[in-house]
């Protein structure tokens, strides 16, 4: 009964909110108010699916920088607990072929999504160059899923290069953050929603300021592992004191 409630929640609050984006997306330079009716529909998915979700380490955050976060994906759900948790202005790095959806496609684009081609590696370049070109002449922020599918949520998958490469290029703090849970709430391959808690940890910042593309794997490997030892310690029932959230 919840999985039906899920849908049809989804169904309509894609085609409530996409037509208010579609036409405020047009005038809004900065995407603030888009922003702002992305976050009300993820919110909305959110209320429908019955969990609750806690966040640790807004305070590693300023609130007036520009960030690249990068996040561990066990969930079909990630994404929305993205857009609904983290108190900035967020667009993503998707598929060319998502933009072709009628409606939806079109929302994406009014809300300044970032288009990458991926039909060979030439062009998937020139697809990075130009986020590169939209993130330093704005002034919002994007969240990547470095691991590029879902995990098991027991550890997480081997880190794909292109979202560090993005945030040297902008010299742009790279975020670590981890979901835990949203694996049990939503398991991969299934529509089953189970009612349930999620925590979001938010790291502190890495910077890349004056970093170099040779060092590259560094920072990789530095957020994989903060990501690592966050699962790690979930999985040893470790406890922390988390802020909780309702939607």
């Amino acid at each position: 009964m919840r999985v039906i409630w899920f849908l049809i929640n989804l169904l309509l609050s894609i085609s409530v909110c996409s037509i208010p984006i579609i036409a405020v997306g047009l005038f809004d330079k900065e995407k603030y108010y888009t922003g702002k009716l992305i976050k009300m529909w993820a919110r909305w998915v959110i209320w429908s699916t019955g969990i609750q979700y806690e966040i640790d380490g807004l305070d590693n955050l300023n609130l007036d920088k520009q960030y690249i976060f990068m996040s561990n994906h066990e969930s079909a759900l990630d994404i929305v607990l993205g857009l609904a948790a983290i108190p900035f202005n967020i667009v993503f790095l998707a598929k060319k072929e998502l933009f072709r959806v009628p409606i939806f496609g079109w929302a994406m684009n009014s809300a300044g999504m970032i288009k990458i081609d991926r039909q060979n590696p030439e062009i998937a370049r020139r697809s990075v160059s130009g986020a590169v070109e939209t993130l330093k002449h704005s002034s919002f922020s994007t969240l990547i899923y470095p691991e590029g599918t879902r995990s098991n949520g027991e550890e997480s998958l081997p880190f794909k290069k292109g979202g560090f490469i993005l945030a040297i290029r902008t010299q742009l703090p790279v975020v670590p953050i981890t979901i835990l849970g949203a694996g049990n709430v939503l398991p991969k391959g299934t529509l089953a929603i189970k009612k349930s808690y999620i925590k979001i940890i938010i790291d502190v910042p890495l910077e890349t300021q004056g970093m170099e593309l040779k060092n590259k794997e560094i920072l990789v490997q530095d957020c994989r592992n903060i990501i690592h030892q966050n699962l790690i310690q979930s999985n040893h029932g470790h406890n922390a004191n988390y802020e909780l959230y309702s939607t």
